[in-house]
């Protein structure tokens, strides 16, 4: 970066940071007055000072008031205490855009392992089923112990009385067990 361009950020940092120090009412007088009728360096400043704005605002909000509720029951009420395939459902672990990981039991090898389960609602979607796959098979590929081994993946599908199941199977992968 050349000299003039670094002076110019340097100088951008400057009156930014300042600004940022002064209370918000008398900030605009303060970069015009900084910029010194620079166009370009005050529209490079308040657009600086737009963003720590919105930042702060942001970071004012907790994360779950503004994510979106899902609709019906939640999650954990559905499945929680269910089978799903032979994994008894334990408790849910997390939940985001791929899918619902849950705390499950393998009666067969004696086991805690966490169970990924694609959403209801994404089932039907073939791309969502086609990157749920390719999502398994990618970590399936590492060895890594900060990386979950897969064990197994496949579809199952509820008993007629749960009410997370729809006439479709819904796909689930196993992964390594949790300690």
């Amino acid at each position: 970066m050349n000299q003039p361009v670094m002076d110019h950020w340097t100088t951008v940092k400057r009156i930014h940071q300042s600004a940022l120090d002064i209370d918000s009412s008398e900030r605009a007088a303060f970069v015009e007055e900084s910029c010194g009728g620079d166009e370009a360096l005050r529209r490079e400043v308040e657009s600086l000072l737009t963003y720590a704005a919105e930042a702060e605002s942001f970071l004012e909000r907790p994360a779950v008031d503004i994510a979106p509720t899902p609709p019906g029951e939640s999650h954990e009420a559905t499945l929680v205490g269910r089978t799903i395939s032979h994994y008894q459902v334990l408790s849910l672990l997390g939940a985001g855009g791929m899918g619902e990981v849950y705390l499950a039991r393998d009666p067969r090898l004696d086991r805690t392992v966490a169970l990924k389960i694609l959403p209801g609602e994404f089932a039907a979607d073939a791309d969502r089923m086609q990157r749920f796959t390719r999502e398994a098979k990618a970590a399936s590929a590492l060895n890594h112990p900060n990386v979950a081994t897969i064990y197994d993946v496949g579809e199952a599908m509820a008993s007629p009385s749960s009410p997370w199941s729809t006439s479709k199977e819904r796909p689930f992968w196993r992964g390594s067990a949790v300690e």
